[in-house]
């Protein structure tokens, strides 16, 4: 779902820059001169750099999906920065609840954590849908949830 969100946001962004090109060549041309060089340096510049970040994050869930992605770790991770749209107190409710069901206290949830998370949460799911809920959203690919995931 998230790489056709992906595709779809590109395909948006292609399709303003190249009625955005279409309309400002257009205007140019009817004021009588060519486009000054800055602002085309600059619209291309702005255009581009945002097709490619959209490009680049569609390149690379495609891979996640495929199986083909290398991990990636995040330097130094601060929920709060991170995690904008939540409070302070959420966060800290959500940190609160993820050390009550990481049992093994090992900043990690695995399978049988999970598996106990859901039934104690009365939602109990079979071991093919754990490991895809896991899947779904483990990012450095070890098969456990940290927090930040």
């Amino acid at each position: 779902m998230a790489s056709e969100e992906l595709a779809q946001k590109l395909q948006r962004r292609l399709q303003l820059e190249e009625s955005g090109a279409a309309a400002a060549g257009g205007d140019h041309a009817a004021a009588g001169g060519p486009e000054p060089e800055e602002e085309a340096a600059a619209r291309n510049s702005l255009t581009g750099s945002a097709g490619a970040e959209l490009s680049a994050k569609l390149s690379r869930r495609q891979d996640i999906n495929e199986g083909a992605a290398q991990p990636r770790r995040a330097a130094v991770f601060n929920p709060y920065t991170e995690f904008k749209e939540f409070s302070r107190r959420q966060i800290k409710d959500m940190e609160r609840m993820f050390r009550l069901y990481d049992s093994g206290r090992d900043g990690y949830i695995d399978l049988m954590e999970l598996k106990l998370m859901m039934e104690k949460l009365g939602a109990p799911q079979t071991h093919l849908g754990l490991k895809n809920m896991i899947k779904e959203v483990d990012e450095d690919f070890d098969g456990k949830l940290s927090f930040r995931e």
